[in-house]
């Protein structure tokens, strides 16, 4: 496993800009706070608008929007979001504690889509907008996407973080762990993330020796949990671990083997839930049925070798669109693989423009590269066609 860097080439214009949101979306007249919005390319108002979102989470492992080389055919645009605002992380605090039912008000999903949503009023008009997101960035913009349905014309999602789905289907936790080589729970959680092989395959002696040795070699510069993250100092990051973690609940039960992944996540975001126990207040996941009126494109790319999520979870997802391109890769959640390869990202920017001879050519290439995963070992669940 090696960690690859790839660098975005963006406009000398790069700007920053912020925008004017509700404090608290749910009441009337709200006052205003500012979050800040990058133009990774110059802004041309006569091109299609791309919205990517940086999240709490994501910033703990990969700097997906980094690590793509995008085109100048489209405007790019990246929402940092209510993460970064200091006025609502001082807004938590009441005599010097923090009010973890109001963290929840004020950072979860539903605000955040809400302000995407003010944000292409202000910036579009009346124009759709196309969404790319990744892991939790994906899941907090197909939020988005479930209540704007009508406002996005096409969504490139990769490795969607949907655990909601993976807990209602009953799917079976798919992460690793060894017996003799002792990893503590952040690493395991950490492991999980970067791992792409395919456990089906190679024995357990050999994961051990070829991939688990790698990683705790590469813990040095691998991002992750075991850095030493400092989860309640870290307001948004907490909710975002308790909305995943909320999403999981309920997967298992005694006669279940436990989930490490649940685990880590409830035991990371503790203090929250500890005050959703005590006072059971409301939390808001994505409405699939609206996803059924999504009249755009959707386009799903998943590692088949995920070992954060399920990844049957990602065939079920692509159910819930009338227009859905499903692409599973020979890969895991951390894309360490598909990273390194143009035609992986020929293939982005060929989904984000909607070039058709664009997505041929790579995805052609992408299997000529062995990378395109058919089917899954376990039945007959085949891939839908491409395109």
């Amino acid at each position: 496993m090696r960690l690859v860097l790839f660098f975005i080439f963006v406009s000398a214009s790069l700007q920053a800009q912020t925008f004017l949101v509700p404090y608290n979306h749910l009441l009337p007249d709200s006052r205003k706070i500012g979050v800040q919005v990058e133009f990774l390319n110059e802004f041309d108002s006569e091109r299609e608008t791309v919205f990517l979102l940086e999240d709490a989470f994501d910033e703990l492992y990969l700097s997906f929007n980094e690590l793509l080389d995008f085109s100048e055919s489209s405007n790019f645009v990246l929402i940092k979001g209510r993460k970064d605002n200091d006025e609502l992380k001082r807004g938590v605090i009441h005599s010097g504690n923090l009010d973890y039912q109001l963290a929840y008000k004020l950072f979860n999903q539903d605000q955040v889509a809400r302000d995407i949503e003010v944000i292409r009023q202000e910036l579009l008009g009346n124009k759709q907008v196309i969404l790319f997101g990744y892991s939790s960035a994906a899941m907090v913009l197909q939020y988005y996407l479930s209540l704007f349905p009508q406002h996005v014309k096409r969504m490139i999602s990769v490795n969607p973080l949907v655990f909601d789905i993976q807990k209602n289907l009953s799917f079976p936790y798919s992460g690793l762990s060894f017996s003799d080589i002792k990893l503590s729970d952040v690493q395991s959680f950490d492991f999980g993330y970067y791992a792409n092989f395919n456990k089906g395959i190679l024995s357990k002696k050999a994961l051990s020796k070829e991939n688990l040795m790698v990683f705790l070699t590469l813990q040095d510069v691998l991002m992750g949990l075991a850095k030493g993250e400092d989860i309640e100092s870290n307001i948004p990051l907490m909710v975002r671990m308790f909305e995943h973690a909320i999403a999981l609940s309920g997967l298992q039960d005694s006669e279940q083997k436990s989930n490490p992944s649940l685990d880590v996540m409830k035991k990371l975001s503790s203090s929250l839930w500890s005050a959703y126990q005590s006072t059971n207040f409301d939390f808001y996941g994505t409405n699939y049925d609206r996803l059924l009126e999504f009249e755009g494109k959707m386009i799903l790319i998943g590692g088949a070798f995920d070992h954060m999520i399920y990844s049957k979870s990602y065939d079920v997802l692509a159910e819930y669109y009338a227009n859905c391109t499903l692409l599973l890769l020979h890969d895991g959640h951390g894309l360490q693989q598909a990273l390194k390869l143009t035609s992986f990202h020929e293939l982005v920017n060929a989904f984000i423009t909607n070039d058709t001879a664009g997505k041929i050519s790579a995805y052609k290439k992408l299997s000529e590269e062995n990378f395109i995963f058919q089917k899954y070992y376990e039945g007959a669940f085949k891939v839908p066609p491409p395109f």
